[in-house]
């Protein structure tokens, strides 16, 4: 257990560093333009193949993993995958970028959807040896070591993308970003290594397993049949939606009407990674103290209180503030950074809130059922961003987008009022209804 708890908080902890360094909510947007140009297209496509790598692994995988008695060697093989599609996304931004930029962005796609498939391919393994040789009462303290450690790190690599993309570190496009993606290949190895030793304990073992059709034909009846689960997945396809209409495209809308340099996306990473592991010490106590709904309710309005903050940009004079770092800025971009922070600790929130009422709400034995519906209804959600960019245009409609989002916001913390509060909660919380 010693030995699994240290190999763990490693892991966590320098994953948050890799996934800051290639952050699909600042960097990778960055990057996008900097490579394709000011064009909403390219971001909106980046951030919906990375993020839809990760949702379409565990909808497979679930009723795979029932049966399995050894399941850490699935971990393994995803690891193996997320090395070598990083190191190729480094090669296509240090080898290609220059003189093949089209090239080089299907490469790069292609290697972070790579990515982030491995990555939904070791999520349930992963949480298998954690479930199997972790004991509850320590996960807590397991997971809330992994976030501050990697916290504090991925705050540190903000400051250094900072400089990185600044004027006086002497790297210009693209050697920057590949420098960039060159560290995170460098990282990603100590965190995908280290839980690779970790030690997999005897389980229980499914006898069978329900296909996948059965599984999503039962789901879906579940839905139907199940107000409060409807209201619940209504609710994360809200987010998801207030999400990818603001957050992704908060960099090309700075660049473009509040005079955002490059360097500041180094601070803007640093804002939204530091909320984001450190709020998730408030998030567990709301959660232990009041319950995931709670939880739900109060960072899902964090999360508006961020998107109504960038619709009030246009309406804030430019009032300089002075310099901080070597950058100077106005009271809009000051209060670009508070939007970064805002999103990343209601992003935190939600992550751990959702899926911790999904646990609650779904009963132990009919839990693949519940879990293989969810992933297939949030799935599409994954390219909000593309839409999101084909709303923007060339005319770069930006705020109709983000007051899109803040009506999903809205509607998103109205259906976490009307869930029921769970304590372990099975299928009998709500009557089916004929």
């Amino acid at each position: 257990m010693r030995r699994n708890f240290a190999l763990g908080v490693i892991n966590g902890s320098f994953w948050l560093l890799a996934r800051a360094l290639t952050d699909p909510d600042t960097v990778l947007p960055a990057f996008a333009i900097a490579l394709m140009g000011d064009r909403p297209i390219y971001v909106g496509l980046l951030v919906s193949v990375v993020t839809a790598g990760w949702f379409w692994p565990p909808l497979l995988m679930t009723p795979v993993m029932a049966t399995r008695k050894r399941r850490h060697p699935y971990y393994q093989f995803s690891a193996a995958i997320r090395m070598l599609a990083l190191t190729g996304a480094w090669a296509a931004a240090r080898f290609l970028a220059a003189d093949h930029a089209l090239v080089a962005f299907i490469a790069i796609a292609v290697s972070y959807l790579a990515f982030t498939s491995g990555g939904g391919m070791g999520l349930v393994p992963f949480m298998s040896v954690v479930t199997d040789s972790i004991p509850a009462e320590l996960r807590g303290r397991f997971f809330a070591m992994r976030y501050f450690f990697g916290g504090l790190m991925a705050f540190a690599a903000g400051f250094w993308i900072k400089w990185l993309l600044g004027d006086d570190s002497g790297f210009d496009f693209p050697l920057d970003y590949a420098y960039v993606f060159g560290v995170a290949v460098l990282v990603s190895v100590i965190s995908l290594l280290s839980w690779w030793m970790a030690y997999e304990p005897d389980h229980k073992v499914e006898t069978r397993s329900l296909p996948l059709g059965i599984q999503l034909l039962r789901g879906l009846r579940r839905v139907r049949t199940r107000p409060g689960f409807l209201r619940f997945i209504a609710s994360r396809l809200m987010m998801a939606a207030s999400y990818g209409l603001v957050v992704p495209f908060l960099v090309p809308y700075a660049y473009r009407h509040l005079g955002m340099t490059e360097a500041m996306v180094g601070l803007a990473l640093a804002s939204r990674v530091l909320c984001y592991s450190m709020f998730n010490i408030l998030w567990s106590r709301l959660s232990s103290r009041h319950g995931n709904r709670f939880l739900l309710i109060v960072s899902g309005g964090v999360h508006l209180a961020g998107v109504l903050l960038v619709l009030l940009t246009p309406v804030l004079p430019a009032l300089p503030l002075g310099e901080l770092l070597g950058l100077r800025f106005d009271l809009r971009l000051a209060v670009l950074m508070l939007v970064f922070g805002a999103v990343g600790a209601g992003n935190s929130g939600q992550g751990t809130g959702q899926t911790a009422y999904l646990l609650d709400y779904s009963p132990e034995r009919t839990r693949p059922v519940y879990l293989a519906i969810y992933y297939l209804l949030v799935f599409p959600m994954c390219f909000m961003p593309v839409v999101t960019a084909l709303l923007i245009g060339g005319a770069g409609r930006y705020l109709p987008a983000f007051a899109l989002g803040a009506l999903a916001s809205i509607v998103n913390v109205v259906l976490y009022t009307s869930l029921r509060r769970l304590r372990g909660g099975s299928e009998t919380d709500e009557a089916p209804v004929s």
